[in-house]
């Protein structure tokens, strides 16, 4: 595999407050999964994963959309989408734009406050290149790597508006954005979380009285 240059560009659109709750620095943005996922853990954010295995191999439409846990994702890309294994030990499924140099554009439903993956650049064989890959969001936060591995993991999570949207673009000629997983954080409304303490405690009572009777 030849060593190239690539840039990716991860665009994260925050829903719900507008331009002023991006431009607040409520993004924090990881290069490591294990941050991540204790991060998210501490803000109370339940994290579902999507594999890309329910695909079949090979072209498809150009746009794909699934639901997994409370989330409704969508990708689409210009000049179709594209299922396949990547080309490096364990095989596991990908997703990818179909074209060279085509953006790879994610927007779920409804948003979530952490989103998280494996994204970097092939060939046509499937082959990871040797990146530099940029994350940049809306409010100019970026993050920059040059991974060349498909488990290179970029990870984010908003203490404020929604993520709404994600975008992966490669810029070296005849290269294709490429996702192995995506992981989504959400957190329940507050009314979930008041009937789920509100079910918590009248649990703990009706245990208590079970005891009571029993003694």
């Amino acid at each position: 595999m030849k060593n190239t240059t690539l840039a990716v560009s991860i665009v994260a659109t925050l829903a719900g407050f507008g331009m002023s709750s991006i431009a607040s620095g409520a993004v924090v943005v990881f290069n490591d999964q294990p941050t991540w996922n204790m991060y998210t853990a501490l803000k109370g954010a339940t994290v579902a994963t999507e594999d890309f295995e329910s695909f079949l191999d090979g072209a498809a439409p150009a746009s794909a959309s699934r639901i997994v846990g409370d989330t409704t994702w969508t990708a689409s890309a210009a000049g179709n989408l594209y299922f396949g294994n990547v080309n490096v030990p364990p095989v596991h499924r990908v997703i990818s734009t179909n074209t060279s140099n085509a953006t790879l554009n994610f927007t779920f439903a409804p948003g979530v406050q952490g989103i998280g993956g494996e994204m970097f650049g092939t060939d046509n064989e499937f082959a990871v290149v040797i990146a530099l890959i940029t994350v940049t969001l809306a409010d100019g936060t970026s993050y920059v790597n040059d991974p060349n591995t498909a488990s290179a993991f970029v990870g984010f999570y908003s203490n404020g508006a929604a993520i709404s949207s994600l975008s992966v673009t490669t810029a070296t000629p005849g290269t294709y954005a490429t996702v192995d997983n995506l992981y989504f954080a959400t957190v329940p409304a507050p009314g979930v979380l008041a009937l789920i303490s509100l079910a918590g405690v009248v649990g703990a009572r009706s245990r208590r009285r079970a005891t009571s009777a029993a003694v």
